[in-house]
């Protein structure tokens, strides 16, 4: 059997392959061992590797002019964003404060008109039809001659509750018959169902929708007598129709909701988003961006807000960015190109030598060097690593053979060696048998006891069949059950379809063997039970074997050892037979055998030895 480990014992028997091993570990800067190990290497390999180094070099005169030219471009676009911003910010404050200052004067207006007018008190305190209708006459006069002072308003307006009349005065009739029917009626619905604003500080105009248009409107009341005034929001925003804005832009007004109040179709089409406040600008929108900006009102729950293009900002910044852009684009395809001329002409050819090593490294010797249209010094390199390789290989067979004939002896003698107590035991049981002549025994004894040595005289083969080894096993607990006449029982279960399984000789054997050693006693009986099957039947990739005893069990300090790996000796200094098992799998397995000893605490607290074994050695073999 192949060693599948064996390059490994003569990887540094060879001056060549120390030389080897030694470059790859100073280029991997090899410290740590086993897993670590590689995360270690791979680490340095990154940071102190050639290609880093240089990659590292380019970046660090590229990047910083990159970034440069693209901070100062971001400063300027965010500069003049902000200049623009504070801008409009301004002018929409200047025009809020009038808004505000106009529907302060309206609202100052009605509120003085209720205080001190004769005449609204008179409406809702008429006894006659004559004086309600002049009162109400004259309060029609009143508001018709006075509505031209407020131009932020459309309309003034009287509501009587007792008697269920609404009046109404507009500025030069701007609004259709049955415009006015609907005001009229949603007014008259709202002084119902909201409550009057209160205080002459607070936000006492109220938004509201009539239809598809949108209106400010606000009430005062004396008794039952109710005066108010509303402007449409189109006619607030008239005077900003004339602002550069940009195309695409818009002037709105939204409520503190951050809900739009005007050109809706604006905000959902680009999915812009509006704030409750306006405290500074910022920039939203889906497919297009657009700078936000606003102010809020101090009359009313509602905000001019302002909707400039992105684009239309910085179409006052184009050759300073076009200049940006294209030094930052031609410094980006720099850096490739140039990283690429030095990985051809230096970085190519020196991986595929350290590539090369690196396969010779794991195992692949046949590995050489190609070099193609590089410089000289790097083929110079090619050429005397290739004439190593080859002087390496030469001596590395000669070590390969020398090192399989050392295992295969090991493994001879290993499997040869016998047991002089057993012999002599069963010799001094035949014996017996034959003094008290009990021939039929004695046949069987002496049987069995061919088949046993036969068996151990024809073992120096690497592997045996599953079923030819049971046999042994049998033939060896047949002696040893007229030795311990009464006291030794033995099962052995193994399915049909895993009898042809090849394992190496002698395994179970010699676990039976050291189980009778020390659990078998002429104090109570024991049993030994042995049970064999695939341990995935799906494939048939492992076979386990299972070797169990009732007796007392291993020892805690024979069992740390045994799991420690290290050799176990008895009271005369003698290695136990379990050493010998292992050392013979490990030879022929390497780390794929699995052997688990462990005491049955659930059961009888016996000894249990379970070894988990490949079921196609060849394949091991071929690795």
């Amino acid at each position: 059997m192949i060693n599948p480990g064996a390059p490994q014992l003569y990887d540094n028997s060879c001056g060549a392959c120390a030389f080897i091993s030694c470059m790859m570990k100073a280029y991997n800067h090899e410290e740590p061992k086993g897993a670590d190990a590689m995360n270690f290497r791979i680490r340095n390999w990154r940071h102190k590797s050639l290609r880093f180094k240089l990659i590292s070099s380019v970046l660090l005169m590229t990047l910083p002019l990159v970034g440069m030219l693209l901070y100062n471009n971001f400063y300027a676009i965010h500069t003049v964003r902000g200049q623009v911003a504070e801008s409009y910010e301004n002018l929409l404050k200047l025009y809020m404060g009038q808004i505000d200052d106009g529907l302060n004067d309206a609202d100052a207006y009605i509120r003085t008109l209720i205080d001190s007018g004769y005449d609204v008190i008179s409406l809702g305190t008429a006894a006659t039809d004559t004086d309600y209708y002049s009162a109400k006459v004259y309060l029609f006069n009143k508001l018709n001659k006075d509505i031209s002072l407020h131009n932020t308003i459309n309309s003034f307006f009287v509501y009587v509750d007792n008697r269920q009349e609404y009046m109404s005065v507009t500025r030069n009739n701007d609004f259709a018959l049955e415009e006015m029917d609907s005001i009229e009626h949603q007014m008259i619905d709202m002084i119902h169902s909201r409550p009057i604003p209160k205080g002459s500080a607070s936000k006492r105009w109220i938004y509201t929708q009539i239809g598809q248009d949108n209106f400010l409107f606000t009430y005062v009341q004396a008794n039952n007598v109710y005066v108010g005034a509303w402007v449409k929001t189109n006619h607030l925003l008239k005077p900003l129709s004339t602002l550069q804005i940009g195309e695409g832009g818009a002037v709105l007004l939204s409520n503190n909701q951050g809900k739009p109040i005007t050109a809706a179709n604006i905000v959902d089409e680009y999915e812009i988003e509006l704030h409750s406040n306006h405290n500074d600008y910022y920039l939203s929108g889906s497919t297009e961006k657009f700078l936000v900006s606003g102010a809020s009102s101090k009359r009313g729950e509602f905000n001019l807000v302002a909707l400039i293009p992105d684009d239309y900002i910085l179409a006052k910044l184009p050759y300073l960015q076009s200049i940006v852009w294209f030094i930052t684009v031609a410094s980006i395809l720099f850096i490739p190109i140039g990283l690429y001329s030095m990985k051809q002409t230096l970085l190519v050819p020196f991986f595929k030598v350290l590539l090369t090593m690196k396969k010779v490294r794991e195992g692949d010797w046949s590995s050489r060097v190609v070099l193609e249209k590089t410089s000289d010094e790097f083929m110079l390199l090619g050429e005397a690593f290739n004439s190593m390789m080859s002087e390496i290989e030469r001596l590395r067979i000669n070590v390969y053979e020398e090192q399989l004939n050392k295992q295969r002896e090991e493994l001879q003698r290993l499997q040869l060696q016998a047991n002089p107590h057993f012999f002599l035991n069963t010799l001094n049981i035949v014996y017996n048998l034959a003094k008290v002549k009990n021939y039929e025994l004695v046949l069987e004894m002496t049987m069995s006891l061919i088949h046993y040595f036969r068996f151990m005289f024809r073992s120096n083969t690497s592997l045996v069949k599953l079923k030819d080894e049971l046999e042994h096993t049998r033939n060896y607990l047949k002696i040893q059950s007229l030795r311990f006449h009464g006291q030794l029982t033995w099962t052995i279960d193994a399915p049909e379809y895993v009898t042809d399984t090849p394992i190496p000789p002698l395994i179970i054997q010699s676990f039976v063997e050291n189980s009778i050693k020390y659990a078998v006693t002429m104090d109570e009986p024991t049993h030994i039970s042995v049970e064999i099957d695939f341990l995935d039947e799906e494939t048939d990739s492992q076979i386990k074997i299972c070797i169990k005893d009732t007796g007392s069990g291993f020892s805690e300090q024979v069992l740390r050892e045994l799991k420690a790996g290290r050799s176990v000796q008895n009271e005369l200094g003698e290695q136990t037979g379990i050493w010998n098992v292992e050392r013979r799998l490990r030879l022929m397995y390497g780390d794929n055998v699995t052997i688990q000893y462990f005491n049955d605490e659930l059961g009888s607290g016996g000894a249990t030895v379970a070894i988990i074994l490949p079921a196609d050695p060849s394949k091991e073999e071929e690795t």
